[in-house]
């Protein structure tokens, strides 16, 4: 199975009152973590506009479930790989954890988007080619 990690420390703005990361973040991070794979895979979103002729992979779902608190100070390791494909929708898993310990795992479904061609401005759910999915059947840690 294909993965990246990225390593993310976390500054004092990442935080709450509380002194805990603020939750909102571990959304912007799987989004980093997202690219960075994808980059990893050789279609990062510039290829993924120029030779697929995609308008990109909208996020239409996110969840996160928290295990350990994260704060000011501490170092996050995220691994992010695609955990299931579909005919029109990846699934990317995100295990975050901090000094080895799980501290979240997150989940993001993303679909594969064209631009309409019968209505101007109007994304359609489209195939995912089955090329692109290939670069990361065929890829290791």
């Amino acid at each position: 199975m294909f993965k990246n990690t990225i390593t993310i420390p976390i500054e004092w703005g990442d935080c709450d009152p509380a002194k805990i990361v603020f939750y909102p973040n571990y959304f912007v991070w799987f989004d980093h973590g997202t690219r960075h794979l994808f980059e990893r895979a050789g279609v990062g979103y510039e290829v993924m506009l120029d030779e697929y002729k995609t308008v990109g992979l909208p996020l239409v779902d996110a969840s996160a479930k928290f295990l350990s608190p994260s704060q000011f100070g501490d170092t996050l390791e995220i691994t992010s790989h695609v955990s299931a494909w579909r005919r029109r929708t990846l699934v990317v898993t995100h295990e975050v954890s901090n000094a080895g310990t799980p501290a979240v795992l997150g989940e993001e479904i993303r679909v594969w988007a064209s631009a309409d061609p019968d209505t101007p401005g109007k994304l359609i759910a489209a195939d995912i080619p089955k090329d692109f999915r290939a670069r990361f059947d065929a890829g290791s840690t």
